[in-house]
């Protein structure tokens, strides 16, 4: 379920040492997760060596933003797959490729593209959207053919209001404007932090394939 989790190396972002993520997931009895930094993973040895000490499935990926602008989430299935996903950001970061334009075709991840973005082709097999709970209201405008390849993700940002606050702030920083200038957009929603897993599997509740096609994911994914 949590497939996209933010640490403060999510620089001007993320409000979560990498230490207190793995805790509270702990005390959530949360069994897997995944850490997906924005176009970094920077903390991804904190984090195998902070899941590995409290019985959790450490998941290794990365989020692709463009000036702010979510992409796609890419979720390593080996070490191959961490590897090309470093590789994609490296070119990215040298100029060679345009991350906006550009989207790769791995072999060894999955790209999770966020409900609502329009997916560059047609989803591969490893190619999957991303539900929230709070959009699962929407899932039923759709026809089921249009939800066979979604999975379920909560989105993992900060702890409560006063963290909301903490990186509305960043955002602030990281645009260079007033706080007060900040537009919805510019920052998170006010639901990414961590839900009861009941919950979330209530929210599904007539959808049960996304959350089968979820646990797929993660046993997959390393």
């Amino acid at each position: 379920m949590y497939l996209n989790t933010h640490s403060y190396y999510s620089l001007r972002y993320g409000t979560y040492s990498v230490e207190n993520l793995v805790a509270k997931a702990k005390s959530l009895k949360i069994e897997a997760m995944a850490l997906t930094d924005i176009n970094n993973s920077s903390a991804m040895i904190d984090f195998f060596k902070e899941c590995t000490k409290a019985g959790i499935k450490p998941i290794a990926g990365m989020e692709f933003r463009n000036k702010g602008e979510l992409l796609f989430t890419a979720i390593a299935r080996n070490n191959n797959g961490f590897e090309e996903i470093n590789r994609h950001i490296s070119s990215v970061n040298f100029g060679n490729i345009n991350i906006r334009e550009d989207y790769p075709d791995f072999d060894d991840s999955y790209i999770v593209y966020p409900l609502g973005k329009k997916s560059p082709r047609r989803l591969k097999d490893n190619e999957f959207i991303s539900v929230k709970p709070s959009q699962a209201l929407k899932l039923h405008s759709l026809k089921k053919e249009e939800t066979i390849k979604m999975i379920v993700s909560q989105p993992l940002t900060f702890s409560d209001s006063k963290t909301f606050y903490l990186h509305k702030n960043l955002r602030a920083i990281n645009n260079n404007i007033l706080l007060s200038h900040l537009k919805p957009r510019m920052h998170a929603a006010t639901d990414e932090y961590f839900i009861d897993r009941d919950e979330i599997i209530r929210s599904f509740g007539q959808f049960p394939h996304l959350i089968d096609n979820t646990k797929k994911l993660s046993a997959t994914a390393v």
